[in-house]
């Protein structure tokens, strides 16, 4: 059967660690920038996206070529091993021409001014320049980028007039460059920079080449002279570059005394000059300035002591971002003219923001988690939005426009799983510090934490649909159930079975029963009513993850022998396996509502949608930069997110072929009128929203008129509505209206089971779990 390729509706991702990662073409109409070990290039306008594969690891630098001609691209490598350069055409987004000369990194990429060379600076570990000729297709030259006397060459910026002239600039050290068109040989002038010490880290030259800024670590600039004619073909032999001064912004102007020089917090890490000679400066605080020379009148006035640097530049405008900036491109389209402009400014943080030139106003353009993602969810019932759990933070998304709803940030700690309480008022996530914490989903407002669950962090949750059971895992190898309540949370039991950390938990469609999966090779089934082992499967492997058949009949398990493989449920035996990957582990495993189809990851980097039944794979997702971490269906089965290691998430489109058929013919009756089939009767109305409780209470029978569905943009948050599960609410419903009286009324019947809403929340303390669960 031909394996066709999955759709992507949409795509999260940035590295932003790159320095000058982003890089805007020519043409103003497309932006090329690295998501992991691919290079992005994404129409501005309609955000389409295509990828540049080839590179066996995380892209480090990229360039686009003065015309647009040429895409280049380095990469990262292990220790050891040689890291290769690509050059790639943008038109046909074909690889033309690749080379490893450098060893383990390559820091930095350029094209000439005539598109002939591609000039590569190599890392720490190398420290070469190699010169690569574009319409020959190889490498004609190399040299050593620094005297061995000064530190490492770091960036590297072409002239603009002249084609065979580049700059270099690293930790003491500031080099001009030319290349013997005969020989191919490369001459290099360093710029005397006396008792300066300075670590470089970006360089800006002028269009007439007369001059350039280096950006140091110590937050000012180095401007030199190049002195170089005007006329390319004119000879340069004689021409010396030399330093003209240390320059930073003012600080207060004070009559008749010398100003502060200020210098940028973090360094510099990114200069533009712009046409009217004014200076775009990127600093490592995420601080984005346009700066002005100042035209001092008369004396200049002199300091007491002999500073290093001198108050030269006024700011004209400025803002902050968040993170350290690692790239500016002023973006130059027809579209965009005068007050118009934009400045496209790349973050450390993964985030890219476009700044009105006029305005110097900041909006966040693309946002995405800077390290690999562990787990996403989906709110029960409800396909519009989803989160995802990463190093640092909780992210809520939207399905529709893939922009970010909400970020809930915890420092320093990696959330390793992340879902939503079957009623949608609290996100439910597992931090490696070995706490459980609970957010509202609208404002990311904290509502309780249980410390001290794990003492190896926590590696996986799962929750019944009451929300009244919370069953954890931990990277010691224990399984805990825990009894949440509003006012309380308290440890059930432990069951100690596992070796090693449990990779993932699922509870089954009866909430009877939990399965845990186990880098130990073991996967157990739990009776959630005795608390005790009903069942345990042992594999050859190191299960990665663990999946509910929607009838709790059969399990999904996968794991390092890049197998997936059917279990009965009440046996334990093995039923079938499918060979889901040639190159690595399964890391993610789900299955849809219906039970027709299930998708895979692993760290072949693929997403495969399979049939379950068959036991074949009709569909294939490629776009991922890292390995697929995890996948997962939206609950109406019409989209599937995935996440990698590379931080990025695909939203892929659900085939059309799966699609239709859920759609009932034209000439078919509706449900009323058609009369019902042995299964449908004996169906449960699971998938029924309107059937859905808040305490977990079903009716027999589907309702004659469905209720009104409750979004989770407009659900209640406050503290006392955060778990809905009294009884008495539903008691309270099924109450007719002329008999309708208060259940919180005393004396007139039962009293409400419910504690008051000013009750503080109680956390589970070290002490708590130690205990027997009693209640202190």
């Amino acid at each position: 059967m031909d394996v066709k390729n999955l759709e992507p509706y949409a795509i999260i991702g940035f590295d932003g660690s790159a320095i000058k990662g982003l890089k805007i073409h020519p043409d103003g109409e497309y932006i090329v920038y690295p998501m992991g070990n691919k290079v992005c290039v994404q129409e501005w306008k309609t955000k389409k996206m295509c990828f540049l594969s080839g590179h066996t690891n995380s892209v480090s630098t990229v360039a686009v070529s003065p015309k647009g001609t040429f895409v280049g691209s380095g990469q990262i490598n292990h220790i050891g091993f040689k890291a290769s350069a690509k050059v790639w055409d943008f038109k046909k987004k074909t690889c033309i021409g690749s080379h490893e000369l450098h060893k383990v990194r390559v820091e930095a990429l350029a094209f000439s001014s005539d598109e002939r060379y591609m000039v590569s600076l190599g890392g720490r570990d190398d420290g070469c320049v190699v010169l690569w000729d574009c319409s020959a297709g190889s490498a004609t030259g190399t040299a050593a980028a620094a005297r061995q006397t000064t530190g490492d060459a770091m960036t590297l910026t072409p002239l603009s007039l002249r084609g065979n002239s580049f700059v270099t600039g690293g930790d003491s050290n500031l080099r001009v460059w030319n290349i013997r068109a005969e020989s191919k040989n490369l001459d290099v002038v360093d710029v005397t920079l006396g008792k300066l010490r300075r670590c470089v880290r970006c360089i800006a030259v002028s269009r007439d080449d007369a001059f350039g800024y280096a950006g140091t670590t110590s937050g000012d600039m180095i401007k030199f002279s190049i002195n170089y004619p005007s006329d390319p073909n004119a000879s340069v032999a004689n021409c010396k570059p030399a330093l003209l001064g240390c320059l930073a912004k003012c600080g207060p102007w004070r009559k008749g005394k010398r100003p502060d020089s200020v210098c940028y917090s973090q360094g510099i890490e990114a200069i533009l000059i712009m046409s009217d000679g004014c200076l775009i400066v990127g600093a490592g605080d995420g601080t984005v300035d346009i700066l002005d020379e100042i035209n001092w009148k008369g004396e200049f006035p002199k300091g007491k002591i002999l500073d290093p640097n001198r108050p030269h530049f006024r700011a004209l405008k400025s803002t902050k971002l968040m993170g350290s900036i690692t790239s500016l491109e002023l973006m130059v389209s027809p579209a965009l003219q005068g007050d118009k402009r934009l400045l496209l400014a790349g973050t450390r943080t993964s985030e890219i923001y476009a700044i009105n030139v006029a305005t110097f106003d900041p909006i966040l353009v693309v946002t995405c988690h800077r390290c690999a993602i562990n787990d996403i969810a989906f709110p029960r019932g409800m396909s519009g939005v989803f989160a995802t759990a990463g190093g640092g933070d909780v992210r809520v998304w939207c399905v529709e426009t893939a922009q970010e709803l909400l970020r809930i940030v915890v420092p320093n700690f990696s959330c390793s799983a992340v879902l939503f309480s079957a009623d949608g008022k609290s996100i439910v996530s597992g931090w490696n510090d070995g706490n459980i914490r609970a957010f509202t989903p609208l404002t990311g407002r904290l509502i309780y934490c249980i410390y001290n669950t794990h003492n190896k962090g926590t590696s996986a949750l799962d929750m019944t649909k009451d929300g009244r059971t919370l069953i954890s895992g931990g990277c010691e190898g224990q399984v805990r159930v825990w009894d949440i309540k509003p006012q309380c949370q308290s440890l059930k039991k432990v069951l100690k079975e596992h070796k090693s950390p449990v990779s993932a938990i699922q509870v089954s469609p009866n909430d009877t029963e939990a399965v845990s999966a186990g880098t130990d090779g073991s996967c157990i089934i739990w009776d959630l009513i005795s608390l005790s082992r009903r069942q345990v499967m042992y594999a050859n492997t190191l299960f990665m993850c663990v999946c509910f058949e929607p009838l709790g009949c059969q399990l999904l398990t996968g794991g390092t022998d890049r197998r997936v493989a059917y279990w009965e449920a009440g046996s334990g035996n093995l039923a079938r396996e499918l060979e889901a990957s040639k190159l690595g582990a399964i890391n993610g495993l789900h299955i849809t509502q219906d039970g027709r189809l299930f998708v895979t990851g692993g760290n072949d980097q693929m997403v495969k949608l399979w049939k379950y039944q068959e036991g074949i794979y009709t569909h294939m997702g490629l776009g991922h930069a890292g390995a697929v971490t995890c996948v997962r269906f939206s609950p109406n089965a019409k989209h599937i997110v995935s996440s990698c290691a590379a931080g990025s998430i695909i939203i892929w489109k659900m085939p059309e072929m799966y699609l239709q058929s859920d759609q009932p013919p034209s000439g078919r009756k509706s449900v009323a009128e058609s009369p019902k089939t042995l299964q449908e009767e004996l169906r449960l109305p699971l998938d029924d929203k309107a059937t859905q409780k808040a305490g977990g209470d079903r009716p027999n029978k589907l309702p004659a008129a469905p209720s009104k569905v409750e979004k989770i943009e407009a659900m209640d948050t406050t503290r006392s509505s955060v778990h809905s599960c009294c009884p008495c609410d539903s008691a309270k419903s099924k109450q007719s209206d002329s008999s309708k009286k208060s259940t919180h009324k005393t004396g007139a019947g039962a009293k409400c089971c419910r504690p008051p809403d000013n009750l503080p929340t109680r956390t589970t303390s070290k002490d708590f779990i130690n205990s027997s669960g009693d209640k202190k």
